[in-house]
């Protein structure tokens, strides 16, 4: 069996670390042009690589993921607004274009989602806000929304 970078118990440790992103929120867009991208690094006192990649779909901005990872590489949470998929090593739950959780556990790293009840904001920033808070990040830069973006319609 591969061994993973770090185990569901080291993940919780990572989580529950105080951390903080300093720079801003800005959007580029991805090659094909339907998808606009951010990428902002994660500080930690940990020896960690961490950072947190935004995509938002330009055609139906209500659809979007925010993801935490380690090394660049490996989803430890993440959130999809609007995202279709199925557990695959768990319990074949499936979304289709509905929010959805991704934590990282031994079981499925990276990959075990669920439905949260924790997540109440109506535009992008808020959501944002809400996904750092969880992860004990603290955002101290500034939020430029996406122009084509107001607010999460088709919820």
């Amino acid at each position: 069996m591969a061994r993973f970078p770090i185990t569901e118990t080291e993940c919780g440790q990572i989580l529950s670390a105080p951390k903080t992103i300093t720079a801003d929120v800005s959007w580029t867009s991805k090659a094909n042009k339907s998808w606009s991208a951010c990428r902002l690094d994660v500080e930690t006192d940990a020896r960690l690589s961490l950072d947190i990649r935004i995509t938002v779909n330009n055609d139906e901005p209500s659809k979007f993921s925010i993801v935490l990872l380690l090394n660049g590489l490996h989803r430890i949470r993440s959130l999809c607004y609007r995202g279709s998929h199925e557990n695959k090593c768990t319990d074949k739950l499936r979304w289709n274009s509905q929010l959805h959780k991704h934590t990282w556990s031994d079981n499925c790293p990276g990959g075990h989602a669920y439905t949260p009840s924790d997540i109440t904001g109506t535009t992008l920033q808020e959501v944002f806000e809400q996904f750092c808070k969880e992860c004990n990040i603290r955002f101290l830069g500034h939020f430029k929304p996406l122009p084509i973006q107001s607010s999460l319609t088709g919820v």
